[in-house]
């Protein structure tokens, strides 16, 4: 696990920002690309500062808008039943998404990647180039992206603003995808990330957690726990939603049934965002931003388009018992309260 190899030295802050970080290392793109396997040398002379900046000549804006507004339709297509939902701002979305893009890929070329050490990366069923990269200075990154997000946010009614995150984050998605096709494989591993985490800093409160942490003292048990299972987000993610689509195999949207690829990308996402949620309640010692956030999201935007609410409850309890299962009894008497407040509120919304 990445936070078995963390220096002893650092605040509970930095441990959970390297966490963060390890979700996003060039070896788990090949998870959530169709990237062919690239050689050394590709990822090599594709991280280069010459690589990186023929990587974002690429993007002219005319290749960005064009991809975002292909996406927005599409995106609009699969809201099209969302009672609640205002999809006039759609050409504002897309506008939006066009707008944001640019300053990704900004960073990306003026910042080296980082090279992973090999003892700090998971193995994964994919086999792997030698190198693994790693997105430098992540919060730097989170703040370059704030002001957009926040400028974005203001001009909604905030009626709407949950809907319009999910929205933006579909969105982002398949924008995320139509871009990644322009690329080579290497350059497909090395950008997938940025692209993927874009997507995630719209749904999942990763640096709230982060921020959050500082109220903790690295040898407490609240934080050890909090920081032993955020290191196992996706794992978990992985193994609830193969449990989920077992009991609702027969269920099918308008992506389709749920191993289609895009509904298991988004679905695995929301597992992760459901958890990173809990553990941001465990630090902050109490269920609001479950009561307050979660579920009103999850109500809005899974009901209006289509979800049987007994889906994401079942979803939730299975996450539940995951959890605690890789729990030994010291902690689950720590997180226990949390998952149980966690079922309870959306067993009874």
């Amino acid at each position: 696990m990445v936070n078995s190899f963390q220096p002893s030295d650092l605040s509970s802050s930095e441990r959970l920002v390297n966490i963060w970080t390890a979700r996003y290392f060039s070896n788990n793109s090949l998870i959530y690309t169709e990237a062919a396997n690239p050689s050394s040398y590709a990822l090599e002379d594709a991280a280069s500062i010459q690589g990186r900046r023929s990587t974002c000549r690429r993007f002219s804006d005319f290749l960005i808008e064009q991809s975002c507004k292909r996406a927005a339709i599409r995106t609009k297509d699969l809201y099209t039943h969302h009672q609640n939902l205002n999809l006039t701002g759609v050409s504002d979305l897309a506008q939006f998404a066009s707008q944001v893009y640019p300053v990704l890929l900004e960073f990306y070329q003026n910042h080296t990647p980082v090279v992973v050490p090999s003892q700090l990366t998971q193995p994964t069923a994919i086999s792997r180039p030698t190198n693994v990269f790693a997105i430098p200075e992540i919060m730097v990154l989170a703040d370059t992206l704030r002001p957009f997000l926040s400028a974005f946010h203001t001009e909604h009614p905030l009626n709407v603003d949950w809907q319009t995150r999910s929205f933006l984050t579909t969105q982002l998605s398949l924008s995320n995808g139509l871009l990644l096709e322009t690329l080579s494989p290497a350059e497909q591993v090395l950008l997938a990330p940025y692209f993927y985490f874009l997507e995630e800093y719209v749904a999942i409160p990763w640096q709230r957690v982060c921020r959050v942490a500082a109220n903790h003292e690295p040898t407490s048990p609240t934080f050890i726990v909090v920081e032993r299972m955020l290191s196992q987000v996706s794992e978990i993610s992985m193994a609830v939603y193969t449990q989920w689509s077992n009991v609702f195999g027969g269920y099918y949207n308008r992506r389709g049934q749920l191993d289609n690829p895009g509904v298991k990308h988004s679905t695995l996402r929301d597992f992760s965002m459901f958890q990173v949620y809990l553990w941001l309640c465990v630090l902050q010692g109490n269920l609001e931003t479950i009561e307050q956030d979660l579920v009103v999201l999850s109500a809005l935007v899974y009901k209006g388009i289509g979800i049987p609410w007994e889906m994401t409850v079942k979803g939730t309890k299975l996450l539940a018992e995951a959890i605690l299962n890789a729990l030994n009894s010291s902690e689950q008497d720590i997180v226990s309260p949390y998952t149980e407040g966690m079922v309870r509120i959306f067993a009874t919304r």
